[in-house]
């Protein structure tokens, strides 16, 4: 089984997000990112790597400064971008959830929940927040040249490049 990289007292360094013992959905959300945005980034084998061994990566997933060319630069670190995305897919996903009768949004009395469009808002703005960070982290893993980060990941996941053939 997967174990998560991040928590939400992680999250909770970046962005404001509840407190609460209940955290099934958060976690499923930041299982989601780990598998569905962090991989198709940094490739599966590099992935598997990290996931196997967590603490033998603690500079790539929290960050660090390093020197590249006579200049000192800072990379956020793995986690920052698991964090953004994480924190996108809980803000759009997390109001649903399953029941014995059928999917559900939650309700209460007290409060109106936020509509479909502030929360695509909200996950558009993460996402690419994610990807802002992301690039750092990119440049940390090439300008190291990381052993296990091949240049072939381009970075952009859900882009294709079509050839002409002929």
């Amino acid at each position: 089984m997967m174990q998560p990289l991040i928590t939400r007292s992680d999250i909770a360094r970046y962005k404001q997000i509840s407190k609460t013992p209940f955290d099934d959905k958060l976690h499923e959300q930041i299982l989601d990112a780990q598998l569905l945005d962090l991989q198709p980034l940094i490739g599966e084998s590099f992935f598997n790597k990290i996931i196997a061994n967590p603490d033998a990566y603690s500079n790539l997933l929290g960050g660090g400064v390093y020197m590249h060319d006579g200049i000192e630069y800072t990379h956020y670190g793995l986690s920052m971008v698991l964090t953004y995305f994480a924190y996108a897919r809980y803000m759009m996903f997390s109001s649903v959830t399953d029941t014995p009768f059928s999917v559900v949004e939650k309700l209460n009395d007290n409060s109106r929940p936020a509509d479909t469009s502030a929360k695509k808002t909200l996950y558009n703005l993460n996402r690419e927040a994610a990807m802002q960070v992301w690039q750092n982290v990119h440049n940390y893993l090439v300008r190291t040249n990381h052993p296990d980060y091949k240049r072939a990941c381009n970075g952009t996941p859900g882009r294709f490049r079509f050839k002409k053939i002929g």
